[in-house]
């Protein structure tokens, strides 16, 4: 069968298949890339500061509140109007 015969809902079953079997394939060699990245690591002394923009972060951490002027400037003095 060609591409040009395939329905649609032929091609996105292929597709879902080939998905799934890529999911399968690198959960099989996750370990064995574990262990090389480790063995690697210590040949050459990597530490995750060497890594940092490689290695995955838990979250985006806190975002810093946004001030409105400068905290460290006096207060201003209104006067009364008569």
């Amino acid at each position: 069968m060609t591409i040009d015969t395939q329905t649609v809902e032929q091609i996105e079953a292929q597709v879902a298949e080939l998905l799934k079997l890529k999911e399968q394939k690198l959960e099989a060699s996750k370990a064995v890339d574990l262990e090389t990245v480790r063995k690697l690591c210590k040949q050459h002394g990597f530490t995750a500061t060497n890594l940092r923009g490689f290695l995955a972060t838990k979250g985006k951490g806190k975002v810093a509140k946004k001030t409105v002027g400068n905290k460290n400037t006096p207060a201003k003095k209104t006067t009364k109007s008569k």
